[in-house]
């Protein structure tokens, strides 16, 4: 009996060992290891809503890459890319007719669509990667925006967190490609190498999803949608998903668990490690569902993942599928040539992507604080996070892979671990604007557009005749990515010091921050103190223009750092995800410029060179 009871003890002993083992993936493979940092997440939640651009919501926001773009396109006509040729327009400027993005006003903003979201529309509209045809390839109405008075949820909830302002579509097209690219990572595949180019479904793909991946790895999962759902889940698009003989998976997958059982989980602590969520029709924002009715639906989510028991240790990503044929300014890199596929409805070989941007921002106690993540991503990206989340083996490879991400893909866009700053995460819940429950029908159900095109308000036009170009705010966020371009930089050595130019232009020095520079997170630079990232050398590299002297660059002259005519210098701006700081890394010499006493010199340890570097609209 004793040596029973023995046995028994060392059983259970070693059960509880093994639950102890169990990382955050749900599996108990502890040979998996993950990037710095990504242990401490524990759920990831993945909410995608519908069809707005980058600049349709954020483009006056300040901080980010929006209509203040110091880096903004030039056409051949000489004008920037927010001067949109429109042979519709009356308004002419170096002899072309333009339209600028205008703000949609009035009660019936919000419910104001835009351009066409389908393929040959917006290939006309970025045009081979001009991106210079938006009002005559897609459409005039393209080039509406909202401000923060429209959207002042989605504003708030960006500058709580971090947003993401080089987030792009990934397929140049509608809902469908996008949203098979977010839950597999390709458009195209079996049967018959077939590319989805539009919002067709009569065909079932034929390739995996990354569901499939993350079961295989024994990782928990789950979707969540009530019956409406707006036709919005990609996984009903596929062979293995509609064919899969009903049970457990395939009621993760398409089954109605409901949006009220996400809340109550998330609100409890029983969530799955990963959770996807899909919304119902009139709340998903799309042209002409309302934002305002979205943002209701945004703060439920928000709200059940905050006030939950697992808030510690959660990720929730929300981004939108495309952009609605609504503008964006950012010139989106093209794949090469030989990854072009057959364009069925024009006869020719066209580019899958990049597309235009697109809103996304996290929430997170790793994302707190008003950040911008500035590196290039798109719905790869999200997949590629997943892969670097679950973690890899002890040979290399990932336990999760998303196995049909293109290579192209992978080289261009980044896994978003760098939006994180694993070291000093922010617990507390910030205070966001309430939003009043959207309209039902005498059925119950949603109806808040219904209620907007009922509203007697004429909606906005283009303003012809009586354009204005668009107003961005004055101020700040902290720069997470190593990506400098499309914006004015300030760069702040974590001493408190901050590079600047002093008097007429003919020194670099130090200054050191006063108290009342710094307010609520941002912080306030003098113009004096503003650069440029100016590409060179390998493409990630830089010269660094002084905004007030466009003719002046930080350059290194022997073992000086001075300010004169720009010249061969170059600078990489190294970024350390984990705790998430900036090096400014001089690249002849490898050395790291440094804010010391009185004098900006280079030292050989980079640790003695942190800098915080911010995002600065004017």
């Amino acid at each position: 009996m004793v040596i029973n009871m023995m046995k028994l003890i060392s059983i259970t002993t070693a059960c509880l060992l093994a639950l102890a083992s169990v990382n955050a993936t749900g599996s108990n493979d502890t040979s998996r290891s993950q990037l710095p940092g990504l242990e401490k997440i524990k759920h990831v939640v993945y909410f995608m809503q519908e069809n707005r651009s980058f600049d349709t919501y954020f483009g006056t926001m300040s901080g980010v890459r929006g209509f203040a773009d110091p880096h903004v396109g030039i056409q051949k006509n000489g004008l920037n890319l927010f001067y949109q040729p429109d042979s519709h327009s009356t308004d002419v400027k170096n002899g072309t007719k333009y339209l600028l993005p205008y703000n949609l006003k009035g009660n019936r903003a919000g419910c104001t669509v835009g351009g066409s979201n389908g393929w040959t529309a917006n290939h006309n509209a970025i045009n081979g990667g001009t991106n210079d045809n938006w009002p005559d390839g897609n459409a005039p109405e393209s080039m509406g925006y909202l401000q923060r008075s429209q959207i002042p949820y989605q504003f708030a909830l960006a500058e709580a967190f971090t947003i993401c302002d080089n987030y792009h579509q990934s397929v140049i097209a509608s809902t469908n490609p996008n949203r098979v690219h977010w839950m597999s990572g390709t458009v195209k595949g079996p049967p018959l190498n077939y590319v989805l180019e539009g919002n067709v479904e009569i065909i079932p793909l034929g390739w995996e999803t990354y569901p499939e991946a993350l079961t295989k790895a024994g990782v928990e999962w789950q979707v969540y949608q009530d019956q409406d759902n707006f036709d919005d889940n990609p996984l009903a698009w596929f062979g293995y998903w509609r064919n899969l003989k009903d049970g457990p998976e395939k009621q993760k997958g398409l089954g109605f668990l409901g949006l009220q059982t996400f809340y109550d989980q998330a609100k409890n602590g029983t969530l799955p490690p990963f959770s996807i969520i899909v919304g119902p029709t009139e709340l998903s924002e799309h042209p002409n569902n309302t934002p305002a009715a979205g943002a209701w639906l945004q703060e439920q989510v928000v709200n059940a993942v905050m006030h939950g028991k697992n808030w510690a240790n959660t990720a929730l990503f929300i981004n939108y599928d495309e952009s609605g044929g609504f503008f964006d300014h950012v010139q989106p890199e093209l794949a090469p040539k030989d990854k072009y596929v057959w364009d069925y409805l024009n006869f020719k070989m066209s580019p899958l992507g990049l597309g235009p941007r697109v809103p996304m921002v996290i929430v997170s106690p790793y994302t707190r604080g008003g950040h911008v993540f500035s590196d290039v991503s798109d719905h790869s990206s999200t997949l590629m996070f997943m892969e670097e989340w679950v973690g890899k083996f002890n040979n290399g490879s990932y336990a999760a892979p998303a196995v049909n991400i293109d290579s192209w893909y992978r080289n261009v866009t980044s896994n978003l671990v760098g939006a994180f700053d694993f070291a000093k995460p922010d617990f507390s819940i910030p205070t966001l604007p309430t939003n009043p429950k959207p309209a039902v029908d005498s059925n119950g159900k949603w109806d808040p557009t219904e209620m907007c095109e009922k509203l007697s308000d004429p909606k906005t036009t283009p303003p012809y005749g009586n354009q204005v170009y668009p107003t961005v705010e004055a101020g700040s966020k902290k720069l997470r990515g190593a990506n400098p371009i499309g914006r004015k930089l300030a760069f702040v050595q974590t001493n408190g010091k901050a590079l600047q130019v002093a008097g007429s232009g003919q020194k670099l020095v130090p200054r050191r921050l006063q108290k009342r520079d710094v307010k609520k997170g941002a912080i306030v630079v003098d113009p004096s103190g503003h650069f440029k990232a100016v590409p060179g050398g390998n493409g990630q590299q830089y010269k660094l223009q002084s905004i007030q002297h466009p003719n002046q660059c930080v350059n290194v002259v022997g073992t000086e750092v001075q300010l004169n005519e720009c010249k061969e210098t170059l600078w990489e701006l190294d970024y350390h995800n984990v705790d998430a700081h900036h090096h400014l890394k001089h690249v002849d010499s490898g050395h790291y410029l440094s804010l010391g006493q009185g004098k900006i010199n280079l030292v050989q340890n980079h640790h003695d060179a942190h800098f915080d570097v911010y995002s600065i609209t004017t």
